[in-house]
């Protein structure tokens, strides 16, 4: 028995999952558009981490100690907490 494709396809309406086909030309572009955005994302992970392991370092160095003196910690925590925005936020 043959099916009727057009028949069957019609019955699952213009559910096409939100992909469409693109040109050779236009994938192409969006991968050498996506590889910038990759070496741009991985210079912000290497920023964002020398912002925070030193930090997650020192803690571990320090970790037969109960307790942590930090004077005046709270502009250097909000300092490197405005640097980890500029780079997760932009």
């Amino acid at each position: 028995m043959a099916y009727d494709l057009n028949k069957i396809l019609a019955e699952y309406g213009e559910d096409d999952f939100g992909f469409s086909a693109v040109s050779e030309e236009d994938y192409n572009r969006v991968i050498s558009e996506t590889a910038d955005t990759v070496q741009e994302y991985q210079e912000r992970m290497e920023q964002l981490e020398k912002i925070v392991l030193p930090f997650f370092t020192k803690l571990l160095k320090t970790a037969d100690k109960e307790y942590i003196y930090w004077p005046n910690r709270k502009a250097l925590v909000e300092s490197q907490i405005q640097k980890i925005l500029k780079l997760t936020r932009g």
